[in-house]
This record gives C-alpha cells, sequence and structure tokens, in this order.
C-alpha cells in the first residue's frame, strides 16, 4: 500500500511544481509589473551617503563620503531605462609617518570628490527594482607633505569610468530607498607639476533616498 500513496504524492509535487506561477503567488511588492500598477517613469532627485575604498599605487585609503544623485527613468512593461547624475563630498584617505635622512615628515592623500554620470537598466518586480549602471566617473584628489615645519599640498582631477548595480524599493508613492555599489577606475593624474599618480580604482557601497516627481 505504501508505494502507491508515496507515488501519488510524488505524482502531486511534481504537478504542482510543474504550473507556471501566477502573479498572485509572490508577495504584493515583488509582483511583476502590470498596466496600473507603480510605475517608475519619471524625475527624480535624492541624496546618499556610503564608504569608499582604494587599495591602488600602494595606497590602503578607505573613509566615508555624501552628496546627492537627479535622474530620469523610463519604464517599459517590467524593464526601465534611465540616466542619472551624482556627486559627493569625501573623505577618503590615509596619511604615512616616517622619517627621510633622518628628518620626520608625513604624506597624506586624500579623494574629497566623486561625481558620475550614468546610464541604468533595470527590471522591476513593481515596487522593488533590479539595475546595472555604467557610465563616466570622476574623481578630485590631493596629497599633503610635511617636513621642517613646512607644509606642501596639491591636487587633481581623475577622469574615468563608472560601473556597478544596485536594488531601490519603492517604500512610499513617491519616496523609494536604494543600496548601491560603483566602482570607479581613474585614469593617472599630475600632482605638483611632475608627480605621476598612476591609474586609481575607488570601491563604494552606498544608501540612498530618492523623490519621485509623477
Amino acid at each position: 500500500m505504501k508505494k502507491p500513496i508515496l507515488a501519488s504524492i510524488a505524482i502531486a509535487v511534481i504537478s504542482a511544481l510543474a504550473q507556471p506561477a501566477s502573479a498572485a503567488d509572490f508577495p504584493e511588492f515583488l509582483r511583476f509589473s502590470s498596466p496600473g500598477g507603480f510605475s517608475w517613469t519619471g524625475l527624480y532627485v535624492g541624496a546618499h551617503g556610503g564608504y569608499g575604498w582604494t587599495k591602488s599605487q600602494g595606497l590602503d585609503a578607505k573613509g566615508g563620503f555624501g552628496g546627492g544623485q537627479a535622474g530620469f527613468n523610463y519604464q517599459m512593461g517590467s524593464f526601465v531605462l534611465g540616466l542619472e547624475g551624482d556627486g559627493a563630498w569625501a573623505d577618503i584617505s590615509q596619511g604615512v609617518n616616517g622619517l627621510v635622512f633622518g628628518v620626520p615628515h608625513s604624506v597624506s592623500f586624500q579623494n574629497d570628490a566623486l561625481a558620475s554620470l550614468r546610464a541604468r537598466f533595470g527590471v522591476t518586480a513593481n515596487k522593488v527594482l533590479f539595475y546595472a549602471t555604467g557610465g563616466g566617473g570622476w574623481g578630485h584628489g590631493k596629497i599633503t607633505g610635511t617636513a621642517l615645519g613646512l607644509t606642501g599640498s596639491g591636487d587633481a582631477w581623475h577622469s574615468g569610468w563608472s560601473a556597478g548595480g544596485g536594488a531601490e524599493w519603492a517604500f512610499l508613492p513617491n519616496v523609494s530607498a536604494k543600496i548601491e555599489y560603483i566602482h570607479y577606475g581613474f585614469d593617472s593624474a599630475t600632482y605638483f607639476g611632475v608627480v605621476n599618480s598612476g591609474k586609481i580604482d575607488v570601491d563604494t557601497v552606498k544608501v540612498g533616498l530618492n523623490y519621485l516627481f509623477r
């Protein structure tokens, strides 16, 4: 008797798994968008904060940053296309103390600004948007050295590319929260007119809020 019963149970389970899932089988906030559902189309502005780090060129710099962003989304069914620009003040830095010919000195590096202009491509499950993003990236660096009571500093802008991805959740009709990872690949820049920095890579993780205009 056991074998027919077990076989019947197995057939029932396989049949249930083989049935295509309907939208009603998913929690409401994860259901794929449909006509009359939540729409991501529109202009938005927001603010963000996060943490960044780099180990390029022997550095071990890290620290926080904060700023704002603005962009535009256009939704087509379950797909969302967009363009976003952002900028932030940063303190991704490292300081080193040492001796040169017996003279105490200190040298510090600071990435004090980050910016990007990126395209976004995402898939939405109604109020949750999962996306990839990529475009141009810019960062401002500053090198400061102190020795014998004298201080000198040089700064430069680095340009390059940026890419990453994230997820965004519209928890109110016009307000969404996001978490995002962005990698910046900066080209070399010249400091003090003679010092070539070499290429600098910066990794960042941020959280933010957006207000969507409808």
